[in-house]
Order: structure tokens, then sequence, then C-alpha cells
């Protein structure tokens, strides 16, 4: 990684499966990222989750250095997450039915 000091999983007890390089981002990439996760969300209801301290406190320092004051802690991992479901609804929903299917009630 060039620059491990704010996106290092590793000191968060994350286990990355694989260190990749990605090299100096452009800035078509960098405004892609910005519209897709740096975006202000109105959260609305609300309810906690458990992630490890080490992790919120690198969220919560990352977030403060994008420079944007209506973007949150939430509102980030709130667009990441929505992110992810949906690239990978397929598999989710697969896994989904295969659980349901081995489910004994």
């Amino acid at each position: 990684m060039n620059n491990p000091r704010f996106c290092d999983l590793n000191a968060c007890g994350v286990k990355v499966a694989q260190e990749v390089e990605s090299g100096q981002p452009i800035d078509k990439d960098i405004a892609a990222y910005r519209a897709k996760y740096l975006a202000p969300y109105t959260v609305g209801s609300r309810k906690g989750i458990f992630v490890p301290r080490e992790l919120v406190d690198k969220l919560a320092k990352t977030v403060s250095l994008f420079g944007n004051p209506d973007l949150t802690i939430g509102a980030f991992v709130t667009n990441i997450l929505i992110t992810h479901l949906v690239a990978n609804r397929d598999v989710i929903n697969e896994l989904t039915d295969r659980g349901a299917k081995t489910v004994l009630v």
C-alpha cells in the first residue's frame, strides 16, 4: 500500500485477504468515489451495531479528513453498505435462499 496511515485494516484486527497495489487515483476516480460514498445521507431511524472501537476511531478520523462537515460516520458506512448490497445482490439472495432451505423449524 502506498499510504497505509488511514486505511491499514490490519490495525483493526481485520484479516485482509490480499494486499492490492492500486497506484495513484486519477481525478475521475476521486470524483466517482466522492459521489458514491461521501454524499451526506439522512439515516433516519437508527439502530446501533457493534464493530471494533479501532475501526470506529479510524472511520471518525478518515471522515473528518474528507472535509465535508455534513458527512457523518453513519452516512459514510450507510453508503458503503448500500453499494455492497447492490453489487452483491445475486450472491446474497442465493445464499439467503440456500440458508432458508436448510433451517429446521
